[in-house]
């Protein structure tokens, strides 16, 4: 994969980089106010490259090399770097899975490693930037109930077309997924995962996807339930 220089506020960083779009090989990234937002909600960095309406999404380590060596080398540098396990891999792949069930997500640009294994933002996943989409869970939590249950359907409509690929969503909520300005379901959020292949097994799974705390309540996790077992003939 080629290298790339990616300046992170002024701060430069080296990035092994596979892409589907053509970027400089030097790239000044910065974070207005939409991304400081954005890392309010979770754990990861948001950048923009403006010249390319790109979003760089940038994760952690999750040990350091000065509180727990050991864990940092065999989980962060073996497992995730050498191994080609990190999470922005993942995503990539995962965007692509959604893509061929016929899920509409967000369109990834290129995904990344650093070179140096002192770097704590080990990955990057880099993505279209949609500055005018609206997320999920802003749109679910001003609508009245008879909308909030139509919208309900439609994400799980969205499972269900994922299910019947043979993947299940890992983090099921409204807050992975954005409306456009037209008011199509964008998936932001792609982290995927096979099926088992047991039938008793496979229910248990789709089941346990849906939670009445990422859902906004029993009442929706139910209906979701109900909804997906008609759908699936589970």
């Amino acid at each position: 994969m080629p290298l790339y220089r990616v300046s992170l506020n002024g701060v430069a960083r080296w990035y092994y980089m596979r892409t589907r779009f053509a970027f400089t090989s030097r790239l000044t990234l910065s974070q207005p106010g939409t991304t400081r937002q954005m890392e309010a909600v979770g754990s990861s960095r948001f950048f923009l490259d403006a010249a390319s309406n790109t979003l760089f999404k940038l994760v952690a380590d999750k040990y350091t090399v000065q509180r727990h060596p050991i864990k940092w080398w065999i989980r962060d540098i073996l497992e995730k770097r050498l191994l080609g396990g990190f999470d922005a891999l993942k995503e990539w792949r995962a965007n692509a899975c959604i893509r061929r069930a016929g899920l509409r997500a967000i369109e990834c640009r290129g995904v990344g490693v650093a070179l140096n294994p002192f770097n704590p933002l080990g990955s990057l996943l880099a993505m279209e930037h949609l500055g005018r989409g609206e997320s999920g869970a802003d749109y679910f939590r001003r609508q009245e109930e008879e909308a909030r249950l139509a919208f309900l359907q439609r994400v799980c409509d969205d499972a269900v077309a994922l299910i019947r690929h043979g993947y299940y969503h890992r983090d099921f909520h409204y807050g992975n997924l954005l409306l456009d300005d037209t008011g199509e379901i964008v998936w932001i959020d792609t982290h995927v995962k096979r099926l088992p292949q047991d039938a008793s097994q496979r229910r248990q799974t789709i089941v346990a996807m849906l939670s009445p705390t990422k859902l906004q309540g029993e009442r929706y996790r139910a209906f979701a339930e109900a909804y997906l077992i008609r759908q699936l003939a589970l």
